[in-house]
């Protein structure tokens, strides 16, 4: 069973607005890698790839919900949302209070828009079963 068209429109832009806050995120990150707490092992490098791997999970996810594989669409949209709360992970290695505003304003827009994805998946998967088990 395929999603609706505003389903998919809903997720179209929730899917762009996680993108564009990792863009936002990830490009500061590398341009600014000092100001950032990360762990000795961790460069710009690595970052970067990092990137480039969760990235496709979104687009994946959504372009598999879109055309009726909605479970492997929900794995693929939880992944790509688990990778891009890691972004908590800077936190481990130093306080809120020690980084800087725009920094944190950078990790908590990720964070934020990777809940939205969460939660709107879950609405649409948990919706989805209820109606599945005749209750709609």
């Amino acid at each position: 069973m395929m999603a609706s068209k505003g389903t998919t429109k809903t997720l179209f832009w929730l899917v762009v607005a996680n993108v564009a806050a990792t863009i936002l995120h990830y490009v500061d990150n590398m341009m600014l890698f000092a100001h950032y707490p990360e762990p000795t092992w961790m460069t710009p490098h690595i970052v970067d790839a990092f990137w480039f791997v969760m990235t496709p999970f979104a687009i994946v996810g959504y372009r598999l919900v879109r055309v009726g594989a909605v479970r492997w669409g929900y794995v693929a949209l939880y992944s790509y949302s688990a990778m891009s709360l890691l972004v908590l992970g800077h936190y481990r290695y130093a306080p809120m209070k020690e980084v800087s505003f725009r920094i944190n304003a950078l990790i908590l827009l990720e964070v934020v828009m990777a809940v939205c994805l969460i939660l709107f998946v879950a609405i649409l998967q948990f919706s989805r079963r209820w109606r599945e088990y005749g209750h709609a």
